[in-house]
């Protein structure tokens, strides 16, 4: 599955999951944030809720909505 189609799904399923409070948004590793703040953190891609990171060197879109309902309840 191709990285864009990836974040739109992620996107819907946070929403359908957990309602539109959520926000979810695609770092490029090519943009200065990324290379400024993010890069010695990785392996990339970086997985990143509420400014902390989640996961690292992957993107399953599954632990991501689990991860974010876990927080969520807390």
């Amino acid at each position: 599955m191709p990285l864009g189609e990836a974040v739109l799904y992620l996107k819907r399923a946070v929403k359908r999951s957990l309602g539109p409070n959520h926000k979810v948004r695609l770092l490029d590793v090519r943009s200065r944030e990324a290379k400024d703040h993010w890069k010695k953190e990785g392996p990339l891609p970086l997985v990143i809720i509420d400014g902390e990171i989640a996961f690292r060197g992957e993107l399953s879109i599954p632990q991501v909505v689990k991860e974010l309902s876990r927080r969520s309840q807390v």
